[in-house]
């Protein structure tokens, strides 16, 4: 194996550990992994990633055999769900997904970096805080609840999976939140795996667009999971925030798609 293949494949770990670690931050939350599936049903009945989802996590296991390990899971608990396809390693599974009619919800570029970041200058008057106290979970939940809407995702679905705080806290995760003053404008936080630490929710508030305070907090964060030993950090970015990335030296290495599954009424 050469070293960009294992890169690839401690950061295509860490988006799977990130649909575990989603899992474990909700309450009420099912988690079911045996057989060569992933299998999460969530706080609320949203069909999407992190919520109610599927993933394959045997390569070994026929996409049909998966899909319908997914749909029985799902149809049990009467809930719709999104499965979750890379185009490196899950062309079986598209093309099955698409036969039985599911839909593209989604689709963003997987990155990653393999060395530390330089850090933007932060600008007077804005200063960082790195994740301590569970103030801090709440103050990021604020920022995602308000920026994440402008990706389809309506705030009491940021709420809810955020909403035990205390729980999200005593993971001691990598995060940070940039302030003026008191007043939180941006955060973002880090999921960590062997070898590897994936940035998730960057977000930034809309009266702080345009001050380059998410790429401050990615950077940062991006810096201290190198610090805690990662080899390669990864994110999954979206329209918005691929050119930030990109910027700041990001590069893709596959692509995840989310498919989505609605049970038509018997």
């Amino acid at each position: 194996m050469t070293v960009a293949e294992n890169i690839c494949d401690l950061a295509d770990a860490n988006l799977i550990e990130s649909i575990r670690e989603h899992a474990r931050w909700q309450s009420p939350c099912e988690m079911v992994e045996e057989n060569g599936m992933l299998l999460v049903a969530g706080a609320t009945d949203l069909p999407g990633g992190y919520k109610n989802c599927a993933a394959r996590v045997d390569p070994d296991l026929p996409a049909r055999d998966a899909v319908a390990r997914a749909k029985e899971f799902f149809r049990s608990r009467n809930r719709g769900f999104s499965m979750l396809v890379r185009e490196s390693r899950d062309q079986d599974m598209e093309d099955t997904v698409k036969d039985q009619g599911f839909v593209q919800r989604s689709a963003s570029p997987c990155m990653l970096i393999d060395a530390p970041l330089s850090v933007p200058t932060i600008m007077r008057g804005i200063h960082v805080e790195t994740f301590s106290q569970e103030r801090h979970i709440r103050d990021a939940t604020l920022i995602n609840a308000e920026a994440y809407q402008s990706l389809g995702l309506p705030a009491v679905e940021t709420h809810a999976m955020f909403a035990q705080s205390a729980r999200i806290a005593a993971r001691n995760l990598i995060g940070c939140v940039a302030y003026r003053d008191q007043q939180p404008l941006a955060t973002a936080l880090a999921i960590q795996s062997p070898g590897c630490i994936g940035v998730y929710w960057v977000g930034t508030a809309t009266q702080a667009q345009r001050m380059g305070l998410a790429s401050i907090c990615t950077a940062l964060v991006t810096n201290a999971g190198f610090t805690d030993g990662a080899k390669v950090v990864t994110l999954q970015a979206s329209s918005f925030g691929e050119p930030v990335y990109q910027r700041l030296g990001y590069r893709t290495y596959d692509r995840q798609k989310w498919y989505l599954h609605i049970e038509k009424p018997r």
